[in-house]
């Protein structure tokens, strides 16, 4: 499918069609779903596309921005734990546990990456997205059962080519520069060099102001530095950037070529803490942590947020301490590409190596409270080594071939400092912590893949394929430091070999097969019908506190699976002025992974949920009436549904004194047993986070010459249905239905060798929910609903952006 934000007027040219008219033809999109070249009318594949017209003038510069022009798609940078969400079509992976990979995989120039983590990463000079929906097996690396997101960046060009350009966000006092250079270097290597450099002053307000300890207690020999609390030293929380990209094209003979690219950013920011906002359910005014009123917080997604930093005399008995108790994180992110292809005759054998590396370290408070009761230290590394070989064949005859194998290597590796209440303070060692840890975990992967195709006739094309995986993971997890029934150092954990240690391996095999029939009248009309599967392997939350009670089954969870048919047709008319692609799909996933935090216990809550069934349309085109002016629009409608699943209930305090005879639960939430106060949510019939059961967009974009300039005009709305933002569904986190609206001007002379843009994005002004969960020390009054912490979204920008060509 195209999205409709995908295309703009193309340049006046003579349609296949007939004969030329004053409407423009629309622009043939390439893409790479089943990587090779192939129109995106003729593809039996459902996918949306994002042409670089359509990234600049919405100022898409990461995957949240990305997300929000596809329908369906919500992605939310979570920053602690996993990093990040994203969802398609309402399946997602949670972001607060480090060890899920994504239901959403994103490939970075051909390298396949699953990590939550690539949600926080920047993006610029992009050639092309293509947003992939539902289950995609072979093309892209280790199964993602959910969909694709394919970030192609700007290749080499063949005559040299220069471009500078800065930009300035005036709400968020937000400041961009940017440069690229690329040609040949001789006849054969080219080259391509891009610079970003970001700096935000901040679009979010800081509220917390200093104010006495109430959890300070000279009794435990707690420093006195440690009785005020300092507030927020930094009122704007902001972050600075530094991206750049190297590509290197070599086309050492007409049969053997290579293309190298490497892509490295560094980022530092005001830590993760402010990363979400408090949003209640508040008792009063005001957000509680451990009871506790905060005078200074509130409870409302809006620009407010509020992490008081630490005080020195905390700080200073923690990991990651730079001289001050002022929260901070770092983000480094390196991916390297490099592609080989061999062409002998009618076969080609190509070779991808992939590199993903990531490291974040931050220290903050993380309570969304003036207090910062929860702290952590953090330094968590994520590595990826990839290689993949395809073979495939581009006969005459009505056969051909694809065929190739993947390798993965990676380790995941966590480590944390936490404080869960100043009052805790161990005056033996002289800490706050409550405990910190340490956390491996290593990841191999191999698996085999291959596709036929069969030209049934010249317009009736029958293709299938499966991929076989199998994946190992070896899971280690310690504390290295520990109070009460986090003192696990001489734990004998069963099935553990090392006493203090909780280990554990992961192993499994699968196969994923699909068939796709397609139909092609004319090369302007495709039909088809597919069977579709998917695979995401199991493995180990390294997210979740270890205490002595911990066993292996708390933190394992197992393989999740796809299985279901689509349908899609597209087709090209009028003249080539319209073009309407629709896909219907009906999708089954089993042992959905699921993650929920329960902080009475402080610990995580993962398993599998019984399935989630999928059922949906989808719709988009695009409509160029006349030379100057192109239509776009798309909507969606998904309904998914839990089956099957009983788990967690969000966090609840009860009234005191209640027994379970005079317990009553909270909404949506029942008694596990006649006997306990312990809470379960039956989940069946209920859609999964993140998953409005309608969206869409509709947009336009109008050129008009202006005296010697050319001017264009576009605007573009955006809507989404209700979801909830959080796993656990706790009525706070319920996003209501609502639109977003961008537009821009842009101006350039004829020559075109300068331009002028005005951006507007989200000038409706929404602050929208894109990821919540239960809040440590939020359930904490009696007979109260335990209070949500969330990712909100960036309000209302307005930039001027200015580029000059070379």
């Amino acid at each position: 499918m195209m999205i409709a934000a995908a295309s703009a007027p193309a340049q006046e040219t003579e349609s296949e069609q007939g004969p030329e008219t004053t409407a423009a033809p629309i622009e043939t999109i390439t893409v790479t779903a089943r990587r090779r070249a192939e129109t995106l009318v003729s593809v039996p594949v459902v996918v949306s596309v994002l042409d670089q017209d359509a990234l600049d003038r919405n100022r898409a510069d990461d995957l949240s921005a990305i997300g929000e022009l596809t329908p369906t798609v919500v992605v939310g940078a979570y920053k602690s734990n996993g990093g990040g969400s994203i969802a398609i079509r309402g399946i997602s992976s949670p972001a607060n546990q480090t060890g899920f990979e994504q239901a959403v995989s994103v490939a970075i120039d051909g390298v396949q990456t699953s990590d939550g983590r690539i949600t926080q990463a920047g993006f610029f000079d992009l050639q092309q997205v293509e947003v992939m929906k539902g289950p995609q097996a072979l093309f892209f690396g280790k199964n993602s059962p959910a969909g694709v997101i394919s970030i192609q960046s700007a290749g080499p060009t063949e005559e040299f080519y220069a471009q500078a350009g800065g930009s300035y966000e005036f709400v968020g006092d937000e400041a961009t520069l940017d440069g690229v250079v690329s040609g040949p270097l001789n006849d054969i290597f080219a080259a391509r060099v891009a610079v970003r450099y970001r700096h935000l002053e901040g679009w979010l307000r800081n509220t917390a102001q200093p104010i006495g300890n109430p959890f300070y207690s000279p009794a435990s020999g707690a420093p006195a530095g440690a009785a005020q609390l300092p507030g927020a030293s930094n009122s704007r929380p902001g972050e600075e950037e530094l991206l750049g990209r190297l590509t290197v094209t070599a086309d050492f003979t007409e049969n053997f070529d290579a293309n190298f690219k490497i892509f490295a950013s560094s980022g530092e920011g005001s830590g993760p803490g402010v990363g979400t906002q408090n949003i209640g359910p508040c008792t009063g005014p005001n957000p509680r942590v451990y009871g506790v009123a905060d005078p200074f917080g509130e409870c409302s997604a809006d620009r407010n947020t509020t992490i008081g930093d630490l005080p020195d005399a905390v700080a200073s008995t923690m990991g990651g301490y730079r001289g001050d108790g002022a929260p901070y994180d770092e983000l480094d992110i390196v991916t390297g590409a490099l592609d080989l292809n061999w062409r002998f005759g009618d076969l080609t054998l190509a070779s991808t190596t992939g590199y993903n590396r990531s490291e974040y370290e931050f220290l903050s408070g993380l309570d969304q409270t003036t207090y910062s009761q929860l702290a952590f230290y953090n330094l968590q590394t994520n590595e990826e080594v990839s290689q993949e070989f395809r073979l495939s064949s581009d006969f005459a005859g009505p056969l051909n071939f694809m065929v190739g194998a993947y390798f993965q290597a990676t380790e995941l590796f966590t480590t944390n400092d936490t404080k869960l209440n100043d009052g805790f303070y161990n005056a033996a060692s002289g800490r706050f912590v409550t405990y910190q840890d340490l956390a491996v975990q290593e990841g191999d992967t191999a698996s085999v893949f291959a596709q036929g195709i069969w030209d049934i006739t010249d317009t009736v094309e029958l293709s299938g394929g499966l991929r076989w995986t199998h994946e190992t993971k070896d899971f280690v997890k310690e504390n290295l430091y520990g109070v009460g029934g986090f003192a696990t150092q001489d734990t004998e954990f069963p099935g553990s070999d090392t006493p203090g240690e909780l280990q554990g391996r992961f192993e499994d095999d699968n196969v994923s097969p699909e068939i796709t029939l397609t139909w092609r009248p004319d090369s302007n009309r495709t039909f088809f019908v597919g069977y579709k599967t998917g695979y995401k392997s199991g493995g180990f939350g390294l997210t979740s506190p270890m205490q002595t009670g911990t066993r292996l089954t708390d933190v394992a969870f197992g393989p999740e699976t796809a299985e279901g048919f689509e349908a899609g047709a597209k087709g090209v008319f009028l003249d080539g002025t319209v073009q309407l692609n629709a896909a219907v799909f009906a999708y089954d996933f089993d042992d959905l992974q699921v993650n929920t935090y329960d902080p009475a216990r402080v610990a995580y809550t993962i398993n599998n949920a019984g399935s989630v069934r999928q059922r949906g349309i989808e719709i988009d085109g695009v409509w160029n009436p006349t030379e100057n002016l192109s239509l776009r629009g798309a909507i969606a409608y998904v309904n998914a549904e839990f089956q099957n699943f009983t788990g967690q209930c969000y966090s609840y305090a009860f009234p005191t004194g209640t027994t379970r005879d005079t317990a009553v639960p909270p909404p949506n939430c029942s008694f596990v047993n006649d006997s306990a106060l312990t809470l379960q949510q039956d989940f069946d019939g209920r859609a999964p986070a993140r998953a409005p059961e309608w969206a869409g967009n509709a947009g336009f974009t109008y050129d008009m010459p202006v005296g010697a300039f050319d001017l264009a005009i576009n605007g573009d709305a955006f809507y989404s249905g209700e979801y909830f933002a959080s796993e656990a569904m706790a009525p706070s986190s319920l996003q209501e239905s609502f639109w977003r609206l961008n537009a821009g001007l842009n101006l350039s002379p004829r020559d075109g060798d300068w331009t002028v843009q005005l951006i507007g994005r989200n000038l409706t002004d929404e602050y929208y929910l894109q990821y919540a969960a239960d809040r440590t020390g939020g359930a904490s009054v009696p007979g109260a609903i335990g209070e949500q912490r969330a990712v909100v979204s960036r309000g209302r920008e307005v930039a001027l952006q200015f580029t000059k060509t070379f």
